[in-house]
């Protein structure tokens, strides 16, 4: 329920979808399109160019002045944010993402201009606005669980003052368990799910540990572009706030509390979708939402509970019939076992076949292709050719 989409070059879109169906993920939320290649995969894999997972897109996401991410819509005024919903809905996305600098009254257009088009609406809660009043639909990462403050000015050069903290860190400190209990309140009053992506917040708790993670199996999957250069931790570096060295013990505490909360939204109540942001440093494809399964475990809920909010909870609320259940009707997406995953986790390493969309893939045939594609992908000349364009980019 939370993926960014790669990009094109080399065939690596349909290496991800790959890569899902082989670890059982046969639908995908893509909550922002940086490379404008989501609403492509959608067509392609519905088209059976290619095996994948069937796509819901927000496309861009929406934001307010000095957007962290270049791709965004800037949406200023009430006007600007109602004809940005209504562009989106002519090019036929899902849902729609906002993003962490909209003002509180363009995103109440927003609400409104997508309601009025059957959209819901996912993302951040934006910065300095409190949790209650964003009334998203669907609340990624935690964020405004505890409260935000307004992010510091700029400074004449028009860079970020190293003060402004990452949002994922921001008044975790202060948090307490009527603050916690107050959001689970608010979710239920407003029927707000959370995609906690506790994954996401995992990894950049151990980020420090960049050797390490850099060796593990699922990272080995990628081409070596990804560990080496795109997730390689620099001095300071931006995902939606600074992350410097000095912030890694912050980001291990508030992991730590983001499990506690997930804990009390279950015990509440609150709907829980299992999500990975998936593109993040060593957040890979498929092979991530497995360990948000764990995670979600770790943080109180059961197998079966873990397992709800990554099929049922999700299909009631995507937009298509009885998607996530078995029965007569529902979309022929399915997962065969050979042992209960429901009842213990550790048989998610017993699956036997992928059914997505009617089309039956069996577990073996899906890692041959797997290897092969990684294969291909390490070889000398795709690994040399993509290690050279990630350092132009990067120039």
């Amino acid at each position: 329920m939370h993926v960014h989409q790669p990009t094109t070059i080399g065939g690596l879109d349909a290496y991800f979808g790959l890569l899902y169906l082989a670890h059982g993920v046969t639908t995908v939320r893509n909550t922002a399109d940086f490379e404008g290649t989501s609403l492509q995969m959608r067509a392609d894999t519905l088209a059976g160019a290619y095996p994948g997972p069937r796509v819901f897109s927000c496309g861009r996401m929406l934001d307010g002045d000095e957007p962290l991410w270049p791709q965004a819509i800037v949406v200023r005024t009430a006007e600007q944010a109602v004809a940005a919903v209504e562009q989106l809905a002519a090019e036929g996305v899902d849902c729609i993402k906002i993003y962490s600098r909209l003002e509180a009254d363009a995103l109440a257009a927003v609400r409104e201009a997508a309601r009025a088009a059957d959209l819901r609406v996912v993302g951040h809660v934006p910065r300095g606005l409190a949790f209650e009043e964003a009334r998203l639909d669907d609340a990624q990462h935690l964020i405004g669980v505890p409260p935000i403050e307004v992010r510091p000015p700029r400074d004449q050069t028009g860079l970020e003052p190293a003060s402004e903290v990452h949002p994922m860190i921001a008044g975790w400190a202060e948090l307490d368990a009527a603050r916690i209990g107050a959001v689970a309140r608010a979710s239920l009053d407003d029927d707000i799910a959370h995609t906690p992506t506790l994954v996401y917040l995992q990894t950049l708790s151990v980020w420090d540990r960049y050797d390490e993670l850099r060796q593990m199996p699922a990272a080995t999957l990628l081409p070596r572009v990804f560990p080496d250069v795109f997730w390689r931790p620099p001095q300071r570096f931006r995902l939606g706030g600074t992350v410097t060295p000095e912030t890694w013990p912050a980001f291990r505490r508030s992991f730590e509390q983001s499990l506690l909360v997930v804990r009390t939204l279950q015990r509440a109540g609150v709907r829980l979708h299992a999500g990975t942001d998936t593109g993040n440093p060593f957040v890979v494809p498929g092979a991530s939402l497995h360990e948000e399964l764990r995670l979600l475990v770790r943080a109180g809920l059961t197998p079966e509970e873990a397992f709800t909010a990554a099929t049922t909870a999700p299909g009631e609320f995507l937009p298509e019939t009885a998607l996530g259940r078995l029965r007569a009707g529902a979309p022929a997406d399915l997962l065969i076992f050979r042992e209960d995953p429901t009842r213990d986790l550790e048989a998610l390493a017993t699956l036997e076949a992928v059914v997505a969309r009617g089309r039956y893939y069996p577990k073996e045939l899906l890692d041959r292709d797997v290897e092969r594609y990684r294969a291909h992908y390490h070889g000398f000349v795709w690994d040399k050719l993509l290690l050279s364009l990630a350092a132009a980019l990067r120039d």
